[in-house]
């Protein structure tokens, strides 16, 4: 849809440019050592003819296997709160600077 809404070819265009930054993270809710929902905080930057920002948030269930972390089984998680990064209203929701972490 992205594609289409800037009226591109399926391939893309040099000209465009898109990028997503991890700023901040909470946790949002835990059941023991293995079992964690971790939620993501982004900048998302799309550049055509301008830039345009956005901030996105992502939550995943997330299950230790032992050796690393996976993405669990299950319905993914209730959206999380979306807000601008370093924001009051960021801060607010939990959101921690994983800049620093």
């Amino acid at each position: 849809r992205l594609l289409d809404a800037a009226d591109l070819p399926g391939g893309g265009s040099p000209q465009l440019a898109i990028t997503l930054t991890p700023l901040m993270g909470l946790i949002k809710g835990s059941i023991g050592p293995d079992f964690v929902i971790p939620c993501v905080d982004f900048e998302l930057d799309v550049t055509l003819a301008s830039t345009a920002r956005a901030a996105i948030a992502d939550c995943q269930r997330m299950v230790w296997t032992g050796s690393r972390w996976v993405i669990g089984p299950g319905p993914e998680p209730a959206g999380p709160p979306s807000a601008w990064p370093d924001t009051d209203a960021a801060i607010g929701a939990g959101y921690k600077d994983l800049r620093h972490a």
